[in-house]
């Protein structure tokens, strides 16, 4: 037995074990949540890893946990086959996930199923795949990555029930998405509507949506639908996409749109990308080698048969969501099915070289830049706040959201500036082991009880360039609090030089006010400063990292290096 099929039943078996099994509960056949509280009404999803664990063992325990969940999805179905997202929230749109589930279930298993258990899943199966064909058409009200489950959920219909008109449906909606790409290979539509542009011209961008659940949808229909063009356009975007892919298996969400659900290696609600690149390993083995590394980020992020929404998540007394296991399940059943090409030698992927030099996208304002082992992410999106202009608290202002060093791994990961839950029954609640501080770098200070700062900035001037032996950008950016469209101070801007050499990373910043602080939540590295600075250890639930929170004044000109 490989890894992949290690990991796979390790996970289904903590899922057995969190399985309400007392019919006299309510919530009978769902899954106990230990961070939440909660159950969740996506569980139905794992039917499909269940009945792959139980392909490969042969143990009961895993088809009697498939029919418990079944029944469980009977409480969340309405008549019309739709299926909503849990008992608190009537949101239908998540009934493709369902669908494409239980039939991917059908079409790898259906032969050795019981037949009382394949009839009850392909009833349900059939009843909700009609509905998303129905009623999940192009304008229907939600955002790209249901677009993209809608065509594989029609997909799959049409290839195990030979059934053109969803096939129809399927290269309908294949079409669509495929208008939605830059030319940098980033899928906008994680907004309303999908190709709606900011102040800044920026578009509605997730990478971990993108990677981790459209583009696997995406890949997947048009394969079933024998559309080779477009599955080697789509081969081309996944390419390209991997220059957001880090080189310990995580992803650059740091600025995304959606980026309050990060989970570094992908996102809280989505399935994975290891099945994805499982696929495209066949004709591309640089995907084995990205499978490799998924794999390798999930199996550290596994404690006691749960994926964690985080690496530090464990040791920093934060407990897992359910979601993460149940969801991250059906890609690694994907991975199995599609086959494990592991690569013979480790091979380079675009994150592991040591050029010097930096990539713009106008697309999210986002500087790419690399230095030697280090990797960083300067942003400007302002996506978000314009979408979003009650707090959304994305990441924004120049910032530097993420720093990365081969060997070390994350140095700098924000995200939000502050933790709100926008989608409660996703989102987890903090423990309060200690104290839960945003990771964005930025300047701040606080008026009359409300903070401003510049990672809020929605206009930034940015200047970055290549100068000798590294990049250097040049930031000015002004003082935003979260709730306020408008700066506390117009003409108040902190000015940020960065300077990134193979040999480290230097941050100064211009004298303002003592008043005001910088602050620069460290991951891991060694900073180095004659500067004085108070610090205290800091966790951040989005994107699950643990730091030392540096403050600074800034009655004094600053200047910090990073190694």
């Amino acid at each position: 037995m490989d890894k992949y099929q290690r990991l796979l039943l390790e996970w289904c078996d903590a899922l057995v074990a969190a399985q309400i099994t007392d019919k006299r509960n309510k919530d009978f056949g769902g899954f106990r949540c230990d961070a939440c509280d909660f159950t969740h009404g996506r569980a139905d999803n794992a039917v499909y890893p269940l009945v792959c664990a139980y392909d490969l063992t042969g143990e009961e325990k895993y088809l009697s946990a498939a029919e418990r969940l079944l029944v469980f999805r009977k409480r969340l179905t309405h008549l019309s086959g739709a299926v909503q997202n849990d008992f608190t929230s009537e949101w239908k749109g998540i009934t493709t996930f369902s669908a494409i589930n239980l039939m991917k279930t059908l079409l790898y298993f259906g032969e050795k199923l019981p037949r009382g258990l394949k009839c009850q899943i392909e009833r349900c199966a059939k009843r909700s795949a009609r509905w998303v064909r129905r009623h999940m058409t192009v304008g229907f009200p939600a955002y790209v990555n249901y677009y993209c489950a809608a065509a594989l959920s029609n997909a799959l219909y049409a290839t195990l029930y030979q059934d053109e008109a969803y096939a129809e449906s399927a290269r309908a909606l294949l079409s669509y998405c495929l208008g939605l790409f830059t030319e940098n290979g980033l899928l906008a539509g994680e907004g309303k509507p999908h190709d709606d542009r900011s102040p800044k011209g920026c578009l509605p961008i997730d990478i971990g949506y993108v990677a981790e659940e459209s583009m696997p949808c995406l890949l997947h229909a048009a394969a079933l639908l024998g559309e080779q063009e477009i599955s080697a356009r789509l081969a081309g975007y996944a390419l390209k996409e991997l220059d957001f892919f880090l080189p310990d298996g995580g992803w650059d969400n740091s600025f995304g749109v959606r980026n309050n659900k990060w989970t570094y290696y992908g996102s809280r609600t989505s399935d994975g990308c290891i099945g994805a690149f499982c696929a495209l390993a066949k004709k591309e083995l640089l995907f084995a080698e990205a499978a490799e590394r998924v794999y390798e980020i999930l199996r550290k992020c596994t404690s006691n048969g749960k994926l964690y929404g985080g690496m530090q998540y464990v040791e920093n007394g934060e407990k897992p969501c359910i979601h993460h296991t149940f969801c991250h399940a059906c890609a690694l059943a994907d991975a199995l099915h599609f086959g494990i090409a592991e690569p013979k030698a480790r091979l380079a992927l675009p994150c592991d070289g040591a050029a010097l030099g930096f990539r713009f996208y106008p697309e999210i304002n986002t500087y790419k830049i690399r230095a030697g082992r280090y990797l960083a992410t300067l942003t400007g999106y302002d996506y978000a706040t314009h979408a979003f202009p009650n707090g959304a608290a994305h990441a924004g202002g120049g910032t530097l959201s993420l720093l990365y060093k081969q060997g070390t791994g994350a140095m700098l990961a924000g995200s939000v500036y502050e933790y709100k839950r926008s989608e409660k029954n996703n989102m987890q609640i903090p423990s309060g082991k200690k104290k839960h501080s945003s990771l964005l770098l930025r300047a701040e200070y606080e008026k009359d009880g409300v903070k401003y700062a510049t990672c809020l900035d929605k206009s930034p001037e940015i200047t970055v360039f290549t100068e000798g032996e590294g990049v250097t950008a040049i930031v000015r950016a002004r003082f935003f609090s979260a709730e306020n469209p408008a700066a506390e101070a117009e003409d108040l801007r902190a000015e940020f030089r960065y300077r990134f050499t193979p040999s480290g990373v230097s941050v100064t910043v211009g004298k303002l006010d003592e008043k005001i602080t910088f602050v620069l939540p460290l991951i891991a590295g060694e900073l180095k400063t004659k500067c004085p600075f108070t610090k205290e250890p800091v966790f951040f639930l989005t994107g699950g990292f643990s730091a030392e929170e540096y403050v600074f004044s800034l009655g004094e000109d600053l200047s910090i290096t990073i190694e």
